[in-house]
This record gives C-alpha cells, structure tokens and sequence, in this order.
C-alpha cells in the first residue's frame, strides 16, 4: 500500500463496521485475477482489523470493467 492510502486508511476511526471490495485488471486469467483481488481486499482489511476497525466482509471482485482498476475500495458503514 501506498504511503496516501494508509494515510486514507487511518481516517477510519476505531470501532466503524466497514465492507472492503477488491479488484483486479483485466490482464491474466479469471483464476489470477481473482486471487489477485482477494489477496488486495485482504491486506486492506487486515490493516483495517489491526487499526480497530471491525471488516464485516472483504471480497475479491476480479475485473470489474475494462480498464486497469487494480485497487481496493473501502465502504464505511
């Protein structure tokens, strides 16, 4: 992670329920893809978990859309 996104991150007060989507690029396989998103919304959730933010779910998305989107998304409840 970035530098900004953990800065981003930090925002996220301790005790907030937060739902973490990760996603892939549209290069490599569905198998790799997959897993690349999973392993992407993982470390964002265990960041998240060690700060005290409760994750209710982190899910890897594959590719969503056509462009590069290699990122995770952070939905505060």
């Amino acid at each position: 992670m970035t530098k900004d996104a953990k800065k981003a991150l930090d925002a996220v007060k301790a005790g907030k329920h937060v739902q973490v989507v990760g996603t892939a690029s549209p290069e490599g396989s569905k198998e790799l893809n997959d897993r690349l998103s999973q392993a992407r919304a993982d470390v964002v959730a265990n960041y998240l978990k060690d700060n005290g933010v409760v994750v209710d779910e982190a899910t890897g998305k594959g590719v969503q859309g056509v462009t590069s989107n290699r990122l995770a998304v952070v939905y505060v409840k």
